[in-house]
């Protein structure tokens, strides 16, 4: 009988143990291996295409501003949500000014918000072997007073953050910072150095990405090769090699190759000038009509080609207001004209939109962030408090408030009398 309740309790065991691992077993999740639409509606792909038309109209003075041999870097999607967010608090003049220069004449600002809020919340998700977060707030300084619909606006449509933040406070620049450095995995670092004290409110877009190789280079074969920093200037760098299937098309002055990430939602577009062209020249030359070509080239299908890329890791940070002013929003820079009235009552303007980016590429894939700062400062500042300066006698009554009950009275001819 022992025996039998050992054997059977060796089934038991047996079988329960079959269970569990039957159960912890979960089957594997088949990921997409090519690209998911996001259905964008007829107005937001309007949005979205004056919103990459405003990109190569930013990126052409930022390029001409930058010293020759200058890396540069931009996130259009960043700087056009930061700007998005601020149309929400202009009015008037300052209103179609800023939509004007973001390209959005004929665009209701519902529309435009519709657009960033989709963007938002179905950019992130679409590929889960690529990392993509962004992140949006609203600062306003705690003696700013600020209208309840703009903030709602801003949470609503942007799913922005609203926070407070003293300006007399040495401790809320880090605050700030490291908001900012949060959101982008502490790839954009110190980005605001300290606030004026006239400062009123910040809008801030903050943008990661990390995105894995479709088809990852082998860090084997990664190698020094030269690099040509201009013709007959060459400097050994380490380059990454690898033979596979890619889109790739030729146009005029320039070869495209492009490299997807993940299952394809994301990809990096790579254009590389004819010899003896700079980069500098295309980019002057560059549109969106242009960069539309250059799409339905690489659509036409894809080609065996031996890769050979540089690993590049760097920052870029620049002030833009000089060249959102050349794009037509000099008036929302302009304290005398400015008119923000959507957002308080208390006149202010922009004093600064700031601008950083990181990006590092190797053979994984790319990791890239980006933070834009919109500044806001007041017009005028607030009027001188009154001074009185009881300096001869004086009366003096202690009351209760409620009642207008007197409870002391006096005359002080001389403060040190005994």
């Amino acid at each position: 009988m022992k025996n039998t309740l050992i054997s059977l309790a060796i089934v038991l065991v047996a079988g329960t143990s079959g269970q569990m691992t039957s159960c912890d077993k979960q089957p594997e999740k088949i990921l997409p291996s090519d690209p998911v639409e996001i259905a964008l509606t007829l107005k937001q792909k309007e949005v979205v295409a004056s919103a990459n038309r405003f990109a190569f109209d930013l990126f052409k003075p930022v390029v001409a501003g930058e010293a020759a041999g200058t890396n540069i870097m931009i996130s259009p999607f960043s700087v056009t949500s930061a700007l998005s967010m601020t149309l929400n608090g202009a009015a008037g003049g300052t209103f179609d000014a800023v939509k004007s220069a973001l390209g959005y004449d004929g665009m209701s600002l519902e529309e435009i918000n519709d657009t960033y809020r989709k963007l938002v919340t179905e950019m992130i998700p679409i590929d889960e072997r690529v990392v993509m977060e962004i992140a949006n707030s609203v600062w306003a300084e705690n003696q700013f007073p600020v209208k309840k619909e703009f903030i709602d606006a801003l949470k609503e449509w942007y799913l922005a953050e609203a926070r407070n933040f003293d300006v007399t406070d040495p401790r809320s620049v880090d605050i700030i910072n490291g908001w900012i450095e949060e959101k982008t995995h502490d790839r954009i670092q110190k980005m605001i150095a300290q606030l004026d004290p006239d400062l009123a409110m910040l809008l801030i877009n903050a943008v990661y990405f990390n995105g894995k190789w479709k088809y990852q280079f082998d860090n084997k074969l990664t190698a020094e090769r030269p690099f040509y920093l201009s013709p007959g200037n060459p400097v050994n760098v380490p380059m990454m090699y690898q033979k596979q299937k890619f889109a790739v098309a030729g146009a005029e002055r320039v070869r495209l190759v492009e490299l997807p990430y993940g299952q394809g939602n994301y990809s990096m577009v790579v254009v590389l000038p004819d010899e003896g062209v700079s980069a500098a020249e295309i980019a002057a030359g560059l549109d969106a009509q242009k960069w539309e070509e250059w799409m339905a080239a690489l659509a036409y299908g894809i080609t065996e080609v031996e890769l050979y890329m540089p690993k590049f890791k760097y920052d870029y940070k620049r002030k833009l207001n000089d060249d959102l002013v050349s794009l037509g929003m000099g008036p929302a820079f302009d304290p005398a004209v400015a008119d923000f009235s959507r957002i308080s009552d208390v006149e202010v303007f922009i004093s600064f939109v700031l601008h950083q980016t990181f990006i590092e590429n190797k053979e994984e894939g790319t990791e890239a962030a980006a933070a834009t700062v919109v500044g806001f400062t007041r017009t005028s500042l607030p009027p001188e408090p009154e001074k009185i300066n009881i300096n001869r006698p004086f009366l003096y009554f202690i009351r209760e408030t409620t009642t207008g009950t007197i409870v002391f009275m006096g005359l002080v001819a001389d403060p040190a009398g005994a």
